[in-house]
């Protein structure tokens, strides 16, 4: 055998096996890729409330509130805006297959069961599950209600129906709890809870709740609540928060206190 011969013998078996071992690794590599686990489900915090005014043929439009918990049950509120209109709850159970979501417990074709989950937003579908087109699109969108700008945070009063006011973080402040939808507040004595909701970002609702029974000397403190009960929008830049009605002055001002955590909703 010539030297040229014994070469090829010892080469040819040697790239083989190196060729066969990097295949292997290739094939294992790709069979322990783990799936892609990235759906609605896992990725989005679909968790929360959603509303809207959904398209209405003989109608100005169906005010519409979806709720979605943990347990995979919903709450839905809807409200024809015609006159003599009553809200309308329906409750359930919810499926969610990769960012199909899909109410039960409803009648076909009587009002919208099947949604696409969004960030922050659910997209109203048809009833074969089929986004909608068309000039009236951007009306079949929920938006998630709430504002984490403003939210779990707390916010010093400074200002009240234009009027300068001192205090602390701790005695003249507000705070959205987003977790049970209360807001605490509170004007140098008394410790106030209002329900509230957000919408759209800037839309606020406070409902008066309980409070603490101090008697309190002048009358910041009444001022205070009935700012909040008239209030219907807020604006905020993220460091200051102002409360207003319609378009006129803000009734109320506030600061970011940001060397005071919130442990108050724990």
């Amino acid at each position: 055998m010539t030297t040229k011969n014994l070469i090829n013998l010892i080469i040819v078996p040697a790239l083989f096996l190196v060729l066969y071992s990097c295949s292997g690794r290739s094939s294992r590599t790709k069979q322990n890729t783990p799936p892609d686990m990235h759906t609605a489900e896992i990725a989005l915090d679909w968790q929360g409330s959603y509303s809207g005014v959904l398209p209405c043929a003989d109608c100005p439009g169906i005010d519409t509130e979806i709720k979605l918990d943990s347990d995979r049950t919903y709450r839905l509120i809807s409200i024809y805006l015609q006159e003599g209109s009553q809200p309308d709850t329906m409750t359930g159970n919810f499926s969610l297959k990769g960012n199909l979501l899909t109410l039960d417990n409803l009648v076909p074709g009587d009002r919208p069961g099947k949604y696409k989950v969004e960030e922050n937003r659910l997209k109203h579908l048809d009833q074969e599950g089929q986004e909608i087109t068309g000039d009236l699109a951007a009306h079949y969108i929920l938006k998630k209600n709430g504002n984490p700008t403003v939210e779990d945070k707390r916010w010093q009063l400074t200002e009240l129906y234009g009027k300068p006011v001192t205090g602390s973080p701790q005695t003249h402040y507000l705070i959205f709890h987003s977790k049970d939808g209360r807001a605490e507040a509170k004007a140098d004595c008394n410790i106030l809870h209002f329900g509230y909701k957000i919408r759209n970002e800037l839309q606020v609702r406070l409902q008066e709740g309980v409070s603490t029974r101090i008697a309190c000397p002048g009358q910041l403190e009444q001022d205070f609540i009935q700012a909040l009960m008239e209030t219907d929008n807020l604006a905020s830049d993220g460091q200051t928060l102002s409360l207003n009605k319609a378009r006129m002055a803000p009734l109320a001002r506030f600061i970011l206190v940001e060397a005071t955590p919130d442990h108050s909703g724990e």
